[in-house]
Order: structure tokens, then C-alpha cells, then sequence
């Protein structure tokens, strides 16, 4: 079985990367932990509401974070987010000296 935490308003179900490879939990909200692999790409969105977008490679996956963490290649963090498949669209990244967080 698999266990929940509750964070900020929600709760996540803490996952293993063999737990998504069934693609059970599609559309759940997930927490994930490991170490970066990929560089961190940062985007500048300059549209109507100018934003930020970090995406980078957990355990093979994409994750994608609505801001710009401090975070770089071999980082250990947990992402919390929702599962969408092929990734993770990230809530809130934890590392040992931050929580950076976006609302939904």
C-alpha cells in the first residue's frame, strides 16, 4: 500500500519511480525523492503575466516547476506535484536547504 503526507493543503501519495511505471497513478498528486540528473533549464516567459519555467530529469522523468529553484545537476530533492504520464508538473521542490513552492 502505498502511504500519503499531507502538504500545505493537499495530500501526496509517496512514490517510487516503479510505482508510476504502471501508470496507475496518472492525474494523482505525487511526492517523488532523488538526485537531479540533468542540468536545470530556466525559462524566461515574457507573455501578458512574465514567469519563470525549470525543467529537469528525476529518475528518467520531466519535471516541470512553475519558478526558479536554486537547484543544480546531482541535487537530492522531493517534488511534490501531480503525475501527468511522462512527468511531473511540480507544487514544490524540497531540498536540504530550501523549499521553493508556486501556487496551483
Amino acid at each position: 500500500m502505498v502511504r500519503r503526507v499531507k502538504f500545505d493543503h493537499h495530500f501526496y501519495y509517496v512514490v517510487t519511480i516503479e510505482d508510476l511505471k504502471d501508470g496507475k497513478m496518472r492525474g494523482k498528486n505525487v511526492v517523488l525523492e532523488g538526485e537531479i540528473e540533468t542540468k536545470p533549464l530556466i525559462e524566461f516567459l515574457p507573455m501578458e503575466l512574465p514567469s519563470w519555467r525549470t525543467t529537469f530529469k528525476l529518475h528518467g522523468l520531466s519535471i516541470e516547476f512553475a519558478g526558479s529553484p536554486c537547484i543544480g545537476v546531482g541535487d537530492r530533492v522531493k517534488v511534490y506535484g501531480r503525475f501527468v504520464g511522462d512527468g511531473i508538473i511540480a507544487t514544490a521542490i524540497e531540498t536540504e536547504r530550501a523549499l521553493f513552492t508556486t501556487e496551483e
